[in-house]
């Protein structure tokens, strides 16, 4: 009887050892759940992908941000289509247009001395002669160079004598314009005695430079007229010239 209460005992340790040795073998399946099959959320396959946070395609890409298209175009801005049209410029130099010139000549000239004396000189243009035009002054004295500084000493005292023009030097004479109011004066006609003198009379052309070879009447440069002047005042029976402009500036003493 206790032979057999002795295998009896045995056989419940040995059930007691494998119960034991059961729970320690399956202990780990079930105490180890945060298995790294869940425990590893924190994969790199969702999380630091560079694929939608560093890629350069939408940051820096120079497609639209330097594109030089729009920008530095010189097509609107500095073209100079519309600065320099001449619609907008300034009307051109009233004393720049010369249509016309009133030429004084020496008394006693005729009409046909005139044309013989003008066709002699380059005109740049047709023209249109009136003789003997009525300008002022009318009235002159030339005073040779032996007596030249008593006259003009006798005129300074008589200042209402001459007018307010320049002598003109021409040769070995001075050309000095005498006032109207005084042609009458014995003061003055005996000054003439004295020294010799005649008073004479300016003989005045005008000049019109025309178009072509019709009436209408047209203009030449300044640079032309001042050449022709020049050359015509070299002329013994010509003392001086005067510009008729297209556009007459303001002040009428030029």
């Amino acid at each position: 009887m206790s032979k057999i209460n002795k295998e009896i005992a045995i056989f419940i340790v040995f059930l007691i050892l494998v119960m034991i040795a059961g729970l320690f073998t399956q202990a780990p399946v079930n105490t180890n759940t945060s298995t790294p099959v869940n425990t590893n959320t924190s994969t790199p396959v969702n999380t630091s992908t560079p694929i939608n946070t560093s890629t350069p395609i939408n940051t820096s890409t120079p497609i639209n941000t330097s594109t030089p298209a729009n920008t530095s175009t010189p097509v609107n801005t500095s073209t100079p289509a519309n600065t320099s049209v001449p619609i907008n410029t300034p009307a051109p130099d009233p004393e720049s247009q010369v249509a016309g010139m009133a030429i004084q000549f020496k008394n006693g000239t005729s009409e046909s001395e005139v044309k013989s004396i003008l066709q002699n000189y380059n005109m740049t243009r047709n023209y249109r002669i009136t003789f003997d035009a009525n300008h002022y002054p009318e009235y002159y004295i030339m005073v040779n160079k032996d007596n030249i500084t008593d006259v003009k000493g006798k005129l300074e005292k008589e200042k209402t004598w001459t007018e307010s023009t320049p002598v003109i030097e021409k040769g070995n004479y001075y050309i000095i314009t005498i006032s109207e109011r005084v042609i009458h004066n014995k003061n003055f006609i005996m000054m003439l005695s004295k020294y010799n003198l005649q008073l004479e009379k300016f003989v005045w052309c005008d000049i019109r430079f025309l178009y072509s070879d019709g009436p209408l009447t047209y203009w030449i440069p300044k640079e032309d007229a001042i050449r022709i002047k020049n050359e015509l005042e070299q002329n013994e029976n010509i003392f001086t010239i005067r510009f008729d402009y297209l556009y007459p500036p303001d002040d009428s003493t030029t």
